[in-house]
């Protein structure tokens, strides 16, 4: 009986220890009113040494939408011509492979363009392993 309740117990530690080895750790959290101005858009740095994998999940954004734009160079240009420039790689949620020093741009749809006041509660969580 207590080897089998010391094997229960061992089987339970090692999927707790294996659940938290495989959270992801928040990167960035943007919020829809830092986006607010700037037409809408947010410019992130990805640094590192290589390429990795993100995750963007969008919270509270059922008005929202988020979209996510990369470039191998700071854009240049006022941040409202960076969607005549190219092409989002990821509306929505989902997965993308960044690589070090690519600038990446967010883009919030609710922004002083398109709405009287900012969306309090929306944000867009970026995450990696």
């Amino acid at each position: 009986m207590k080897k089998t309740i010391a094997f229960v117990l061992a089987v339970i530690f090692a999927a707790l220890f294996s659940a938290c080895a495989a959270e992801e750790k928040v990167f960035e959290t943007v919020e829809a009113k830092d986006c607010f101005f700037g037409a809408g858009y947010t410019e992130l740095v990805f640094g590192g040494s290589e390429a990795s994998e993100y995750v963007f999940k969008a919270e509270n954004s059922e008005k929202t939408e988020w979209s996510v734009y990369i470039f191998d160079e700071k854009f240049e240009d006022g941040f409202r011509y960076i969607s005549q420039a190219a092409e989002p790689v990821l509306t929505g949620d989902g997965t993308i492979v960044i690589e070090p020093g690519q600038f990446v741009y967010i883009y919030c749809s609710t922004n002083e363009f398109t709405s009287e006041t900012p969306d309090e509660n929306a944000k867009l969580i970026i995450t990696n392993g």
